[in-house]
C-alpha cells in the first residue's frame, strides 16, 4: 500500500508530520520545491526515532527525476514516487548498534522494501518482499522485540504506536486502510481479524498479547 501525497516546501516546509519530522527533511537535494511524502511511512521513521533514543537523518527520500539520474538511480526508484527513505547508520542509536539491526527492526515492523548499504538502510513503501544487499544478495532477515508501551490501542486512540501497527497489520494481509495514526472502524476490524487468526482474545483492542503477536519476534 501506499498514500504518497504531495507538499510544497516552500509552502509546507516546517509542517511536522510526526513528533520528530518535518515536510522539508524529505524534500529532493536539488532544492525542488514540490516534494512527494508515502504517509505510511511517517509512523515507521518515527517509532525508529523513538526507539534509537536519537536524531535521525534522512538523507535521501523524495528525488526529482533529474537528480534521481544525477546520483544514478534507477529510473523506476520508489524515491522518484515519494515512496523511499535512505536512512544512514549512527554510533549514536541506542540499541540498534549495526545496520543489520536497524533492518531485523523494519522488518519486525513490516517494511517489504529493505536494502542494507555500506553506510545506510534503504526503505520503501513496495507491495511484495525485496530484503537484500546492495549487492543485490538476498537476505533473510530475523526480527527484534519492539517492546509495548503499556496503553491500550482502541477506537479513538491515535499516534506513532497506532501507525505502526496499522502498517504491520497492512503488511501481513489485514488491511486497516492507510496508516494515518488514528484508530478507526477499519483498523479495530482489521485487530479483530489478526486476533481471530493467532487464537488471541477477538475484542479489537491491541493490549499486550495482540502487540506482543504483531512485534515480539519470540512469538
Amino acid at each position: 500500500m501506499a498514500n504518497v501525497r504531495t507538499y510544497s516546501v516552500s509552502r509546507d516546509g516546517n509542517l511536522f508530520l510526526s513528533p520528530n519530522f518535518q515536510v522539508k527533511e524529505f524534500a529532493s537535494k536539488d532544492g525542488a520545491d514540490e516534494v512527494k511524502i508515502d504517509l505510511d511511512l511517517i509512523p515507521v521513521v518515527q517509532r525508529f526515532r523513538d526507539y534509537v533514543e536519537s536524531p535521525v537523518i534522512i538523507s535521501s527520500a523524495f528525488r526529482t527525476a533529474a537528480h534521481n539520474a544525477a546520483v544514478g538511480g534507477a529510473p523506476s526508484s520508489y524515491h522518484v514516487f515519494g515512496r523511499a527513505l535512505d536512512i544512514p547508520f549512527s554510533n549514536n542509536y541506542r540499541y540498534l548498534t549495526s545496520r543489520e539491526l536497524m533492518a531485523r527492526f523494519f522488518n519486525t515492523l513490516g517494511v517489504k522494501g529493505i536494502i542494507i548499504y555500506q553506510t545506510f538502510v534503504h526503505i520503501d513503501s513496495r507491495n511484495s518482499k525485496y530484503h537484500a544487499t546492495n549487492t543485490g544478495a538476498l537476505l533473510n532477515l530475523d526480527r527484534v522485540n519492539i517492546p509495548y508501551r503499556g496503553q491500550l490501542l482502541t477506537i479513538g486512540s491515535s499516534g506513532t504506536d497506532v501507525g505502526i501497527a496499522q502498517f504491520k497489520l497492512n503488511s501481513l494481509g489485514y488491511n486497516t486502510g492507510n496508516a494515518d495514526m488514528i484508530y478507526g472502524p477499519n483498523t479495530a476490524n482489521a485487530v479483530r481479524l489478526f486476533q481471530s487468526a493467532n487464537e488471541l482474545v477477538v475484542d479489537g483492542i491491541i493490549g499486550p498479547n495482540t502487540w506482543n503477536k504483531l512485534f515480539n519476534s519470540n512469538l
